[in-house]
This record gives C-alpha cells, structure tokens and sequence, in this order.
C-alpha cells in the first residue's frame, strides 16, 4: 500500500511543500500574536493549495499519470519561483531581518531544484 517514489523529485518537492506549510503556519501565529510574520504573506488560503498540489503530486507519480503530476508540480513551482522572485525585489521591511529574506529564498529554491528533478522524472511516468 505504502509505496516508496522512485525518484527523488517528489521527495524534494514535498519537503519544499511541507517548509512552505510551516512558513505559512509560523506567519499566521505571528500575526495572530501582533508579531511581524516571518515573511509578507502568511495565509490559510496558500496553506490549503499547497496540501491539494501535494496529494496530485503523490497520486499522479504513484498512480503513474505524468499529466496531474507535472501540472501539480508546475503549480508548485510557478509558486516558487514567484515568491523568490519577491525576495530579491519587495521592500526589505516586509520581513523582519535578512535573515528571514534569504531564509525565504532558500526554501523555495528547495521547490525550484524539485521541479527541475521533475521534468527529468517525468519520463519514467507512463502515459
């Protein structure tokens, strides 16, 4: 029932998954507490995508149907890509220190190298 994935692309992109989760999580507790949040959006709403992409990217590699796992992975890495994007441009004082900025861009680098193993994956997906 358990199967193990046979690349290590989801495994990376799920733990950018889960690292974005806990992001969110953190920043919503830091505003809750009227606490700057680690970083400029914290939101339930990106928390519920983030674990819809997840399950696709689980049941389209372990189901062996390419098209929903590359859409939940492009998704994933559109997401990404944008939120690095934003820590180089946004306002410095969106977060709470450098540290948080390039902690930010760290994580989602984490999803950027998962969709890179996900194309090359790709090919073992049958279609």
């Amino acid at each position: 029932m358990f199967k193990t994935f046979r690349s290590p692309a989801p495994k990376v992109q799920l733990l950018h998954a889960a690292l974005c989760i806990i992001w969110n999580i953190a920043g919503l507790w830091q505003l809750s507490s009227d606490l700057q949040p680690i970083g400029p959006t914290a939101s339930m709403a990106a928390i519920g995508l983030i674990i819809v992409f997840s399950v696709t990217l689980i049941l389209g590699e372990r189901n062996n149907q390419p098209a929903p796992y590359i859409l939940a992975s492009g998704l994933l890495a559109l997401a990404a890509v944008s939120a690095i994007f934003g820590g180089f441009t946004k306002d410095s004082s969106l977060w709470p220190s450098e540290l948080w900025r390039y902690a930010g861009i760290a994580v989602n680098s984490i999803g950027v190298v998962g969709f890179g193993l996900a194309l090359a994956h790709i090919k073992y997906l049958k279609t």
